[in-house]
Order: structure tokens, then sequence, then C-alpha cells
């Protein structure tokens, strides 16, 4: 009897360090798991080059490698009148890029055309009379998930940097990133830069009482001074 008795009370220590073993060798792998709440961490820094329009953006995470991640530069459009409802914004820049070693970066380029931001180039073809605000947020996203995410506790949040997790229309969540700057909207007229080339035609004119003696035909040749540039 007592045989047995130590024979279960082995099984059962065997049990137990085995339980214990295969615990210490799981990781928490971010949004991996059947509905588990895992603690994330994703990070975003925004600096501007030399090159006006162009800011280099770094972030670190615990993601899993090859994780993408999408980054983009908006800016909020107010209405500028009482009458009109809603605030719209316009998406400056966008690009997509993968976690490697905890660790990602890009760049996005505000201005890609003609040194104006897509939303004044657009302006007077949809009679957009919004006025743009003058601080631009930059995003870094993850793609929705259905499982929990819960993030990690930052120590350097401030106002206008933090780390927050939102929501989808469908309730789907994905972690953002954020990081609002002070830019100002290009000062570039867009009236000026739509404005097409003119050629200029310039054709000496007779006096009237010498018109009667230009041939009406079609074909008639042009007077010696009539030029044209």
């Amino acid at each position: 009897m007592k045989g047995f008795q130590k024979f279960l009370r082995f099984c059962a220590s065997g049990t137990l360090i085995s339980f214990l073993i295969l615990c210490t060798g799981c990781t928490a792998i971010p949004f991996l798991g059947n509905g588990q709440t895992l603690k994330t961490d994703l990070s975003m820094q925004v600096e501007p080059t030399r090159d006006p329009g162009i800011y280099q953006i770094t972030g670190s995470t615990n993601l899993p490698d090859q994780t993408r991640l999408t980054i983009q530069a908006i800016r909020n459009l107010q209405p500028n009148s009482q009458s009109e409802s809603g605030q719209s914004y316009s998406i400056l820049a966008r690009t997509e890029v993968k976690v490697e070693k905890g660790k990602w970066q890009t760049s996005l380029n505000l201005l890609p055309q003609d040194r104006l931001e897509a939303w004044q180039k657009t302006a007077r073809s949809l009679n957009l009379k919004s006025e743009p605000e003058k601080q631009v947020q930059f995003l870094a996203m993850t793609d929705p998930t259905q499982n929990s995410i819960e993030i990690q506790e930052q120590s350097s949040t401030t106002a206008n940097q933090g780390t927050s997790v939102q929501f989808t229309a469908d309730g789907r969540s994905y972690l953002q990133a954020e990081q609002i700057l002070t830019i100002e909207p290009p000062t570039a007229t867009i009236a000026a830069s739509e404005k097409p080339t003119q050629t200029v035609v310039k054709v000496a004119v007779q006096p009237i009482n010498k018109a009667t003696e230009v041939k009406s035909q079609t074909d008639a040749e042009l007077p010696t001074k009539a030029w044209m540039r």
C-alpha cells in the first residue's frame, strides 16, 4: 500500500514538473492565441529632414517580425462656417512597413508634387471651404484583429504623442501610435499653381481704309507686317 502511495506521489510530482516546464517554454506573442489578452508595445518617433515636406519615421515594438504597419499623415480640415457640419480630413501621405527585429522605419513625403498638399490640389474642383489645422497627425497602425489587445504602461506619454487601442466599425481592435507636429500648410496659392501657360499671338493691324485691299480668300498671303510668336 505504501509503495502504491509513493507511486501516486511520484506521478503527481512528474505531472506538475511537466506542466511547469511547458508553461515556462511558452512565449506571449501579441495578437496570437485564442482570446488571450496580451500586452503589446508600439512606439513612434517623427523627425523632419533637410528636404522640405519629407519626414523620417522610426519606431520599436514587441510585435512579431513581418507584422505589417500602416503609416500615414493626416491634416484635419475644420468647417469655416456654422452652416457646414461635420469634420473632414486629408491624408497627406501613406505607406506600409514591416517589423524587423522589433524595429521599423520609413519616410513620408507630404509634398509629392507642386509643393502643395493633397487637399490643396482638389480644393477648387470640390468647392472646399474648410480651414486646415496647423497640426499634422502621424499614425502607425496595425491591421485589425478579433483578439483583445492590452497595451503596456507608457512612462513618456505626452499630449502630442502616445499609443492607444482603437476599434473598427465591426468591433475589431487595432493598435495605434500617434505623434502630432505643428506643420504650417504651404502658402502657395492654388490659382497660381493651376494657371495654364498662355501662348501670345501678335498680329499687325492695318488701318480701316486699307482693309479692303486684303484678299478675302482663305489662301491669301499674310501681310509682311503680320508676325507670330
